[in-house]
């Protein structure tokens, strides 16, 4: 069953600008692992890269309703890729399934982030084996 839905679009040169004049923004943005995969990337994908993980931790801010902030914060909210390149969240202390898409155009990014209710099978599952699933 789907709880939460939430979207988000930034301007990807508008990120960059950010993350070149404020020094401690990619730092506060992104988890350890994040930035390890960023400094992997130049040009152009880098500033995707920056503006995709900001612009899902915006759009799982909204599927909660919980904002970033007093729940929820940057590093709480991990976003990694799997070997096929497809994006897969992780949120700290969160035992819904979270699905993120990432998608770039031009100087836009867009994600969309749906939370959905873990069934009884994965429940308990989480109840045998608690850090399956989550940071």
């Amino acid at each position: 069953m789907i709880i939460g839905i939430g979207n988000d679009t930034e301007s990807i040169s508008r990120v960059g600008d950010i993350a070149e004049r404020k020094v401690n923004f990619i730092n506060t943005i992104l988890t350890e692992t994040e930035r390890k995969q960023a400094a992997k990337r130049k040009g152009k994908h880098y500033n995707e890269f920056i503006a995709g993980r900001f612009s899902a931790k915006e759009a799982f801010s909204k599927a909660t309703g919980y904002g970033i902030g007093e729940q929820v914060h940057w590093h709480d909210i991990e976003i990694l890729n799997a070997t096929n390149g497809r994006p897969i969240m992780r949120v700290k202390n969160f035992v819904y399934k979270t699905h993120v898409a990432i998608t770039h155009s031009g100087d836009r990014v867009n994600t969309v982030v749906i939370i959905e209710r873990l069934t009884i099978l994965e429940r308990l599952s989480l109840k045998f084996f608690p850090k399956r699933g989550v940071l």
